[in-house]
């Protein structure tokens, strides 16, 4: 099945030069992924239906719910909603649902969606949609954001509403800001109305980066040095508003969105998962579900933990618990320990841990890069990335098995992600995958690359040159 008609075909080369290899600037074998690439060469095609905006979070900037916050880990709404209609399917999942886009938008299309996500954040802006969805009128709504917004006035402060830091998150507010939100968090802790009580909370949640001294920025968190630390790039967020006017702001778009809300997902079927994939795939029904629409996590060394940390601080982690989820993420960053003994003790019946170890081991490519990696130690920024990949690429597999179990015969896979480069090595994570999903019972459709890639960091552009990493969206189908 073709699905972009507009797609061109063209030829797929390393993004090694000649010139690089001559110099010895790169100095590893590119044998076996090389290899890899002419096998799949046919397979891959720049599409023009493709587009950044498509494929990332600014596709939903205007689309209702969606926009309520920025959540740049998603892709849009209007993807998942083409994906479908090209397709036959009533059961549609994401392993990795991030803000809910796919299983929300499944149910706006009269399908099943199931969404499954670890980080608590995403998924509380999906129930934020749904529970705005759910209220019969906006009477309710409407006279208790008033008195929402009174309170930030009129409540006294008590200590055990404050807003619980972890060390990322210390002085990330005007001390203003820090009373203000002590004030909301005991208003919304009296609420009994649960999805009033949801809404008022995510209308908080979702306006703190805007009423902090702290910005999103890939890995990390950047500073304004207004707020007294110590920070390397400076960063200026110009005047800050309070909580009360960014709370009123963004409970006037929450309202505003009501209407078109009821009308698309008061009937939908969908489920969202507080949990991890590899908890949850195991325990899905043999060949189940139809559709596939997901974007994992990329191997490039962004932490969600910290991206999220404000966040996460507000719905009450500490550190120990900031931790334990870090840990339980698939593993993309330098800090993930490797996961193979906790999957292992998970599945006491059944050797799928270990043939997909075996499988992973045998992948030439993947080895190769490893490898290459291994004698390149040395111009690693950071020697732990060696176990990153050996981590990412277990699970990611262990994920890919699991879905050919759970999928019927003839069940598409719709997979979004980037290829990743360190030290001037180019991991290809779109073949290798690939690869490995044609070992484990799917067969490759098309794999479609953005015209444009991504380009790799001023760091490594310096040393190794400039190069272009394709981000690709994967079609397989299940055997």
């Amino acid at each position: 099945m073709k699905l972009f008609q507009s797609d061109c075909f063209v030829e797929f080369h390393s993004t090694t030069t000649d010139k690089h290899r001559e110099n010895g600037r790169y100095g590893g074998s590119r044998t076996e992924r090389d290899q890899l690439l002419r096998r799949f060469e046919s397979k891959l095609s720049i599409s023009d239906y493709l587009t950044r905006q498509l494929i990332s979070y600014q596709g939903n900037k205007h689309v209702p719910g969606f926009r309520w916050m920025k959540f740049k880990e998603a892709f849009s709404s209007q993807l998942v909603s083409d994906l479908i209609r090209t397709t036959v399917s009533e059961q549609v999942l994401d392993p990795f649902s991030g803000s809910g886009t796919t299983a929300l938008t499944a149910g706006s299309l009269a399908k099943t969606g199931i969404g499954i996500d670890v980080l608590p954040v995403g998924n509380m802006i999906a129930r934020a949609i749904l529970a705005m969805a759910s209220l019969h009128d906006l009477r309710e709504f409407n006279a208790t954001a008033e008195r929402f917004l009174d309170s930030i006035n009129t409540e006294s402060i008590d200590r055990k509403n404050c807003f619980r830091h972890i060390p990322i998150t210390e002085r990330a507010f005007p001390d203003e800001t820090e009373r203000a939100l002590s004030k909301a968090n005991r208003f919304v802790a009296q609420l009994e109305d649960q999805n009033i009580a949801l809404l008022m909370e995510f209308a908080c949640l979702s306006v703190l980066e805007d009423v902090s001294f702290t910005r999103k920025d890939g890995q990390f968190l950047r500073w304004d040095p207004r707020s007294g630390r110590q920070v390397s790039a400076r960063l200026n967020k110009g005047s800050l508003p309070s909580l009360k006017d960014a709370l009123k702001e963004q409970l006037l778009c929450m309202k505003a969105d009501y209407q078109r809300l009821k009308e698309t997902y008061a009937n939908a079927r969908v489920e969202i998962v507080d949990s991890s994939c590899f908890e949850e795939l195991p325990c899905m029904p043999t060949d189940s579900i139809d559709l596939v629409l997901t974007s994992p996590p990329y191997a490039n060394r962004y932490d969600y933990t910290r991206t999220y940390a404000l966040e996460l601080a507000f719905l009450k982690f500490d550190s120990d618990s900031v931790k334990k989820l870090r840990q339980t993420l698939l593993s993309a960053t330098v800090e993930n320990h490797s996961k193979r003994s906790i999957v292992e003790s998970s599945y006491r019946n059944s050797d799928l841990p270990i043939r997909v170890n075996e499988l992973v081991a045998n992948q030439r490519a993947l080895q190769e890069v490893i490898s290459v990696f291994t004698l390149k130690k040395e111009q690693l920024n950071n020697h732990k990335v060696i176990d990153l990949i050996h981590n990412y690429f277990f699970e990611m597999s262990l994920v890919v098995a699991e879905l050919a179990r759970v999928c019927r015969s003839g069940a598409n896979v719709f997979m979004v992600n980037d290829n990743v480069q360190y030290a001037g090595e180019e991991v290809p994570v779109d073949l290798i995958l690939t690869d490995i999903a044609e070992e484990l019972g799917f067969e490759c459709q098309q794999i479609y690359v953005l015209k444009r890639g991504k380009g790799n960091s001023s760091q490594q552009m310096g040393r190794f040159g400039r190069t272009e990493i394709r981000k690709c969206l994967y079609h397989w189908i299940r055997r």
